[in-house]
């Protein structure tokens, strides 16, 4: 009977371990509702003018584009009030202090990635959205995160990542899951809408964590039609390695034993 109570109390302890690391998001603005706005000159003609123009990005996120044969640009990706319906979860963090009159426009925000905006002349789209926060060695972290797609998105890929990076910023690790794969399948929900997962221990020398999705050398549809690539609602969780886990559970035991035998 004792050594039932033990085994539950050890199992308990687990679960309660678990649970504690799902209940905390450790990433900023991971619904993406929160905006601010990139200015975006296109140097024609120099300076401000009729080129420029406010596009949203999400606060917090990097975003990086580019386009294989011009090289950087900023129009691979926007903050849309449109792009994350359900089934993603519905938020409202847009409408607590708007950081910009030129916000996404809603309460709720999702980033709307552009695979039309490669071309002929200027090369195929990629564009990386990440965060860094800081992480430990020998902890589990798992990224989730929603992705979508119109039926006539064409990209060389779509990655949802979990990458660890040590003191000088390089990638020592993770893992990536391909979005592309199941991407487009339909499943009945706006823009098909499904919930990916990517989960990685850290190394040692692990001192970040980045959390990123890619959307890969995208060209526009000759067929034309919906071409929009989207995402919402990151959440980045983090337990202790599985064997510190059970290090601790076997030392609770050990524990519990010592003062039944006194």
């Amino acid at each position: 009977m004792k050594k039932m109570l033990v085994v539950a109390l050890f199992l308990g302890f687990i679960v309660c371990v678990v649970n504690a690391a799902d209940a905390q998001n450790l990433l900023f603005n991971g619904n993406l509702d929160l905006t601010e706005a990139n200015v975006i000159v296109d140097n024609a003609p120099p300076g401000p003018g009729p080129e420029d123009f406010f596009l949203p990005k999400p606060q917090g996120w990097v975003n990086e584009g580019t386009r294989a044969i011009t090289g950087p640009y900023a129009d691979e990706m926007s903050s849309e009030p449109w792009a994350g319906p359900a089934p993603t979860p519905v938020t409202t963090d847009g409408n607590a202090n708007p950081p910009h009159p030129e916000g996404c426009g809603g309460p709720d925000c999702a980033v709307f990635f552009k695979p039309f905006s490669g071309n002929l002349n200027d090369g195929a789209a990629t564009g990386h959205l990440y965060q860094d926060v800081p992480a430990s060695p020998g902890k589990i972290y798992t990224l989730t995160g929603w992705a979508g797609g119109e039926a006539n998105v064409l990209v060389a890929g779509a990655e949802l990542a979990v990458e660890f990076l040590d003191g000088g910023g390089s990638v020592i690790g993770g893992s990536v899951t391909n979005v592309l794969a199941t991407l487009l399948v339909p499943n009945g929900q706006p823009f098909n809408y499904k919930l990916y997962t990517a989960s990685a221990l850290a190394p040692a020398g692990t001192e970040q964590v980045r959390s990123r999705f890619s959307m890969i050398d995208g060209i526009p549809n000759p067929l034309g039609g919906g071409q929009a690539l989207v995402v919402d609602d990151f959440t980045l969780t983090v337990v202790p390695e599985p064997s510190s886990i059970m290090l601790a559970g076997l030392s609770m035991i050990g524990l519990l034993g010592s003062r039944r035998k006194r």
